[in-house]
């Protein structure tokens, strides 16, 4: 592996070769049907780069893993310092954008959102999970364990509602497949289904009085009991406070631009954690500057981002499975790679990641999302 300072450089090299191959006329497909009109364009750059960021640092976690058999983050704490945060980082901002995405919905059937919702996450967690299921049958080969075999299965298979993902075959750590990353949509599930209550409270007195309302009853009354949920459910609420905001002040754009990278910075050199109550005011101030048109000085409007922005969720649901399949055949066939052949190896999986997922999205992630808008015969009116 890589030394820090080689690791960032790395970093940098594949966004511009990501930049160079993905802006490029062969992935136009990525463009047919966009609906520009009803979308925030910068936030689907964002949601690649966020998507990135949650791959780059569990690409440091499997490689612990397979190495000195432990995945932790302390691990990486000394290696690599700079980096530790990414990965909240990433997923924190998903949250937020969660938040903004739905502090406003107010559909006419609820039946019909949660359809149009699982339509939306499921196909792409079931490919993950077959993935995951058929893999760890391969490796448990010639030690299958079939104990509660069903009842695992169903978790496996339950698009991310109970948030439990158990061994499969015998396997230890069967969740590390695919990096364990299903984990949040036990919180995105749990955010779509109190939208109905949420939504009588936000007609009554409004998003932004509603929002502060859940941030100072999490960090007050809920953060001694679930000090994790109160800084998960706080997200979701800094996301759709954001969604108001702008309609209230205003922040030149360089402002949040200049914005956006200071409080990055911080948050990777300066804080010691990303889900923390403590540095709940800075994630705000982030997420703040990119709502109010912040891009980072253009960059996610880039093309090539944008384009991958669309397909960030199979990225997120399936970079997991690139770097452990990667690492598992390095160790199966004995391979001895030096740091640049591991490097250049890695280069190459996550490119083929990356065009795998505009694929998945293109024809798996949009056929189920036009299904999911179509009005089911098992409704009635």
């Amino acid at each position: 592996m890589l030394i820090q300072y080689k690791f960032i450089l790395w970093i940098f090299g594949l966004v511009f070769l990501i930049w160079l191959l993905f802006s490029s006329r062969f992935f136009a497909f990525m463009d047919k049907d966009k609906q520009t009109q009803s979308r925030v364009e910068h936030l689907d750059g964002l949601r690649f780069f966020l998507a990135f960021m949650v791959a780059l640092f569990h690409y440091l976690l499997c490689y612990s893993y397979f190495h000195v058999q432990l995945w932790a983050t302390e691990i990486n704490d000394i290696a690599y310092p700079v980096l530790r945060n990414i990965g909240g980082l990433g997923v924190a901002t998903f949250f937020m954008i969660s938040g903004y995405l739905f502090s406003t919905v107010n559909p006419t059937s609820w039946l019909q959102f949660y359809q149009k919702r699982f339509c939306r996450i499921a196909p792409i967690f079931y490919l993950s999970s077959i993935c995951c299921i058929i893999f760890a049958f391969w490796i448990q080969k010639n030690n299958i364990n079939t104990n509660h075999l069903f009842i695992n299965l169903y978790y496996w298979l339950d698009a991310g509602i109970t948030g439990n993902k158990p061994p499969l075959f015998g396997l230890d750590n069967s969740h590390l497949l695919n990096a364990g990353v299903t984990w949040t949509l036990f919180w995105e599930w749990g955010l779509y289904f109190s939208l109905p209550v949420i939504c009588i409270l936000r007609d009554k007195i409004g998003v932004i009085s509603l929002s502060i309302a859940v941030l100072f009853i999490c960090v007050y009354f809920v953060s001694p009991f679930n000090y994790n949920a109160a800084v998960y459910i706080s997200y979701f609420a800094i996301g759709a406070l954001a969604r108001k905001l702008p309609e209230k002040i205003q922040i030149p754009k360089y402002i949040c631009n200049i914005g956006i990278i200071l409080t990055i910075l911080f948050m990777l050199l300066a804080a010691d954690g990303i889900y923390n109550i403590t540095y709940l005011p800075i994630m705000a101030l982030l997420f703040i500057f990119i709502t109010m048109g912040g891009d980072v000085f253009g960059l996610l409007r880039q093309k090539a981002f944008v384009r991958l922005g669309d397909a960030s969720y199979s990225i997120y649901l399936l970079h997991g499975l690139a770097w452990y399949g990667m690492n598992k055949y390095i160790a199966v066939h004995n391979l001895v790679l030096n740091r640049t052949q591991y490097t250049l190896v890695s280069t190459a999986v996550i490119f083929v990641l990356l065009i795998i997922c505009t694929l998945t999205y293109q024809y798996i992630e949009k056929p189920f999302m036009a299904l999911g808008r179509r009005k089911s015969p098992w409704l009635k009116e």
